[in-house]
């Protein structure tokens, strides 16, 4: 078999790592996705199935553009960034809600032993973390994760 046999595949592979690298920043930096559960190579998997979604419509796009190799690396760079800003931007309300949690919290006392002693480890706030999960269960059950995924 000779190499051009091949450069379809490679050329499916390259859309798929360029809708993943739009989809990395937003699976990691959004709680929806929860990363902190899903480690290691399923985590892979998951970001490779989602990038499997927008592959045949970037696929199309690199043949007709013929771009070279120092035009995907800049489209690379710039699906990443892209993947860090609607990251950020879809995360900011689970963090405005896990911060009011963690106020609250605060104001009641329920961090009090992590501030006389910082040896006792992370300030995890118990009703920040139960408003953001809360905000994740709203937006499964109201149907929110469909639109989140959309993007």
């Amino acid at each position: 078999m000779t190499a051009q046999a091949f450069v379809p595949y490679f050329d499916l592979l390259l859309s798929i790592a360029l809708g993943m690298a739009r989809i990395y920043p937003v699976a990691y930096l959004v709680p929806v996705f929860c990363f902190q559960h899903l480690r290691g190579l399923p985590r892979h998997a998951v970001v490779f199935a989602l990038g499997m979604l927008p592959a045949p419509g970037i696929r199309q796009a690199l043949i007709d553009a013929q771009a070279d190799w120092l035009t995907l690396g800049g489209l690379m760079f710039k699906e990443v960034l892209l993947g860090l800003l609607l990251g950020v931007l879809l995360a900011m309300p689970f963090w405005l809600y896990e911060s009011v949690g963690a106020l609250l919290d605060n104001q009641r006392g329920a961090l009090i032993g992590g501030q006389l002693n910082p040896a006792l480890g992370t300030d995890t706030t118990p009703l920040g973390h139960l408003f953001k999960e809360m905000t994740i269960l709203l937006l499964v059950a109201t149907l929110g994760i469909g639109t989140l995924t959309q993007l």
